[in-house]
């Protein structure tokens, strides 16, 4: 190759022969130290490339129009990649030549230039065979220069025609300007086993539909124009194909090289900084809108503020102007007084059957932020931490200052005579301090998330000893306890006498399915008396696994099913652990002898599908033994036979899901396993559609009685959005969905007129969508497999699933602007899952004024 130009040249390599010519590009730049392998076809001929150099004027006007009419798609698309591989360093836009002031390594490995251009390694591999060739034909191309990948990114964001070309070139592996069946199956075969979401079970499947699209099921190859027309003549396939492109900013420092360059003290700016815009944020969410929207929390808030404020007052003028109290004793008394109403009304917030109460009466949740409780609780409990502390110190050091005894004989005996049982003020003071202190940190939400929800739970119970103990030590504390313990206490009682009645709450198991992703689905036997609301919860008592142990979780079934009850359970902590471990490692003889049938839906995921099955079958089984003898007795009997597998139900207990068939459009979000709650509201909402059916006798076509449907509920639209790492966690769920779009496509079929009651936004976050290259093969499997069989590559919905996160602004915004859109007033959010999202989508929610609803447990 010649040397000692700086500009590059071409020499064009013409045999006698059939195969094409190859044009090789070479550059005596220094970072230019490998050719270029372009492959022109045997039409580009010297004389072809003679019109190129044709100048301006009549006759360049003349060649023009006859080289437009001439020319072929990949010649086209040829002749410009020729220009951007020809392109010399100096041409290259400026903020794509800085690249190289930013990388660090003269030659970077495909792996580095996959992350750089976030995508697969495989894609890069492909990519730089097509384009480069190795000195050594025996050699691998294993590292690119900064000029090579600077010249991949110009590639990239050229022409339609070029991508399409390149993308052409690397399905044809062995370089012969056909892609033939075969090397369109291996292609597919090495990128798809990359991608953990895809089942690679319908990979042949899949195969053979992108075959039947590009003709090759027919043919045994095709060349770059039929491909071309295929794709140019199909909207969305054109679509695809326009995102195999890179975003030109790989070269920007990442957020983590620059932190390390920055010193401690830019650190602490940028801290400042960040602090001031969170600041400026929450100063600006203080409107008009925001109060009227949160009125009744502010009204609440207020009011407690008020009440402690009032206390406050009134120690401290009683205290300075009548007993003379020192200001340590005043401020002993203050936290003393605070922590008496603090201590009654942090019980208040937990009395479950008493908000169940206030969420049913639509008037009283309007004026009580009752689904705040939880979270009212936990600031309660962080001022009654507050306040221990103040009265603790205070005491301490106001002994130290007494002359009567001394300051361990205050603390730390009867001697002294303080308080009003027996002088034991003190020492109870310094147990209760303990006391509060070990369900304080055991509290936290690193404890409760953590996988140590057993220690949340076990010292969380120290609150009964804590009481008594504190009645003890306060004097007046019964008189701000005596109603909010009895209300407690009546609850209590209430809930052991159904918890362990076999009417309301002692049952047994019928079957366990072992989901993927660490989940396992329990289907309980439901009490006669047993009755719950879509998207409540329950406690449950698994004896076998720890015998006094209650953990709450959402009931997936609809209250429809009469016969059982059926929960979910995600192996995250200790006893979710055990129970998972326990149906997953059972034999099947003790399957048998329990009399409970265990489904390995993670190594079998039909299985899932089979229990649905074997249910409804047992439900008409256990109809019939009912008929036959004594419901009670048969259960009871059953429950007591050590060959059943027992359980204790407590509840049901509600949460703001009550709320759903109150609005007009609602908008379930699920982030991975918080999409129990609304599993049971879709599976109500199917079985009201499916009460509604009527199929004539004639025909056997299927109808709806409409009036019914509109009458007995106000819900007229459901948006759900569920966001998880890929479909195979939750085969379940889809199995649902599926059963509801068939569901809703008979109702549409019946009653043309009417809009759609439920729209399904699926997003797979595993696979990160950013529109580059890496997505383009995914991309075109999905569209054409979404053209031929009517279906989702990955949930075998029709509705689509979205690769990535969601971009919460567009969804809302669709919501309000569609041609049936819903006003702002209509759209209640409800959701369930990570406290992460919870916050963005809480967020958006106050800026396009949804009421936003958040399940908490």
């Amino acid at each position: 190759m010649a040397e000692g130009s700086t500009m590059p040249h071409t020499t064009l390599a013409m045999v006698e022969s059939s195969q094409p010519a190859v044009l090789f590009t070479t550059e005596t730049s220094q970072q230019q130290s490998r050719p270029l392998r372009r492959k022109i076809s045997h039409h580009s001929t010297p004389a072809f490339s003679s019109f190129l150099r044709t100048t301006s004027g009549s006759g360049g006007h003349f060649l023009n129009n006859l080289l437009q009419r001439t020319i072929t798609n990949r010649q086209r698309a040829e002749i410009q990649l020729q220009g951007l591989l020809d392109e010399p360093e100096e041409s290259l836009p400026t903020f794509i030549r800085r690249a190289s002031d930013q990388l660090t390594h003269n030659n970077l490995s495909l792996e580095e230039v996959s992350k750089l251009l976030n995508t697969q390694p495989f894609i890069i591999e492909r990519l730089v065979n097509v384009l480069y060739s190795s000195t050594d034909d025996d050699e691998v191309i294993k590292t690119l220069n900064k000029i090579e990948v600077q010249k991949l990114t110009r590639i990239l964001n050229s022409t339609m025609d070029v991508r399409a070309l390149v993308f052409f070139m690397m399905l044809d592996e062995n370089s012969d300007y056909y892609v033939t069946n075969n090397e369109l199956a291996s292609f597919y075969e090495k990128y798809l086993q990359h991608l953990k979401t895809f089942d690679e079970n319908r990979l042949q499947e899949v195969i053979q539909v992108l075959l039947q699209k590009f003709h090759l099921d027919q043919k045994s190859r095709i060349d770059f124009e039929e491909f071309y027309s295929i794709v140019s003549k199909d909207s969305t396939l054109l679509q695809s194909l326009s995102q195999f492109t890179v975003h030109p900013t790989w070269f920007i420092k990442t957020s983590s090289d620059s932190r390390e360059q920055e010193n401690k003290f830019q650190r602490f700016l940028s801290h400042c900084c960040q602090q001031q815009r969170i600041y400026e944020i929450q100063k600006n969410k203080l409107t008009i809108d925001y109060i009227k929207d949160n009125l009744s929390r502010i009204i609440v808030l207020f009011l407690y503020i008020l009440i402690n404020l009032a206390l406050l007052l009134y120690v401290v003028i009683y205290r300075a102007t009548v007993t003379k109290s020192n200001i340590f004793v005043i401020f002993a008394r203050i936290g003393g007084l605070l922590l008496n109403f603090n201590c009654a009304l942090v019980i208040v917030l937990m009395l479950k059957h008493t908000i169940l109460i206030i969420r049913t009466n639509t008037f009283l949740r309007k004026i009580i932020p009752v689904d705040d409780h939880i979270d009212f609780h936990k600031v309660v409990g962080r001022v009654i931490a507050a306040l221990a502390i103040l009265h603790t110190v205070a005491h301490m050091i106001n002994f130290g200052k007494l002359e009567d005894h001394s300051w361990g004989t205050f603390m730390f005996t009867t001697k002294p005579d303080v308080g009003w049982v027996g002088g034991f003020a003190p020492i109870s003071g310094i147990i209760l301090f303990i006391m509060l202190a070990t369900i304080f940190i055991c509290s936290m939400q690193w404890i409760r998330r953590g996988g140590h929800f057993q220690v949340f739970y076990w010292t969380h119970l120290l609150y009964l000893p804590f009481f008594v103990l504190l009645i003890v030590h306060a004097e007046n504390f019964w008189k701000w306890i005596i109603g909010p313990l009895s209300l407690f206490l009546l609850e209590k009682l209430y809930s052991i006498l159904t918890r362990y009645s076999v009417k309301s709450g002692r049952t047994y198991l019928h079957s366990a399915t072992i989901e993927q992703s660490n989940v396992v689905s329990l289907n309980i036997h439901r009490p006669k008396n047993f009755m719950f609301k879509p998207g409540d919860y329950i406690s449950i008592n698994l004896p076998r696994v720890a015998l006094y142990e209650f953990h709450p979780f959402t009931i997936s079934s609809a209250p429809e099913d009469t016969t059982f009850l059926r929960i979910h359970i995600q192996a995250v902590g200790n006893w979710t652990k055990q129970v998972y471990q326990r149906f997953k490692e059972i034999s099947e003889d003790d399957s048998q002898e329990n009399h409970v049938k265990v489904y390995r839906a993670d190594i079998r995921p039909e299985e899932s599908v089979a229990d649905l099955q074997a249910m409804q079958a047992d439900h008409c089984q256990d109809a019939n033994d009912d008929n036959e003898g004594n419901e009670d007795n048969i259960l009871e009997t059953r429950i007591k036979s050590k060959k059943r597998e027992p359980i204790v139900i407590n509840g049901p207990y509600s949460s703001c899901a009550r709320y759903i068939f109150d609005c007009k459009h609602v908008v379930l979000i699920g982030g991975g396993i918080g999409i129990t709650p609304y599993s049971s509201i879709l599976s109500s909402l199917m079985a009201q559609f499916r009460a509604s059916r009527v199929i004539c006798k004639h025909c056997n076509s299927i109808n709806y009685n409409t009036k019914g449907l509109i009458e007995n509920r106000r819900l007229k639209k459901v948006d759900f959005i569920w966001v998880n790492r890929d479909q195979k966690n939750f085969e379940w769920f889809l199995n649902l969905l599926r059963q509801f779009e068939q569901e809703q496509d008979y109702y549409l079929a019946s009653n043309p007129n009417d809009n759609r009651f439920l729209d399904i936004h699926l997003y797979f976050t595993e696979i990160k969508h950013d529109e580059n290259i890496g997505n383009v093969p995914l991309d075109l499997a999905t569209q054409i497999w979404k053209q031929v069989s009517g279906q989702d590559i990955f949930t075998s919905l029709k509705s689509k699933t979205h690769i990535g996160r969601p971009k919460w602004e567009e969804i809302f915004t669709q919501l309000i602007s569609d041609e049936n859109a819903s006003t702002a007033d209509d759209v209640n959010v409800f959701f369930c899952g990570p406290n992460t999202m919870a916050q963005a989508i809480r967020n958006h929610c106050a800026t396009f004024r949804f009421r936003f609803y958040e399940e908490k447990f």
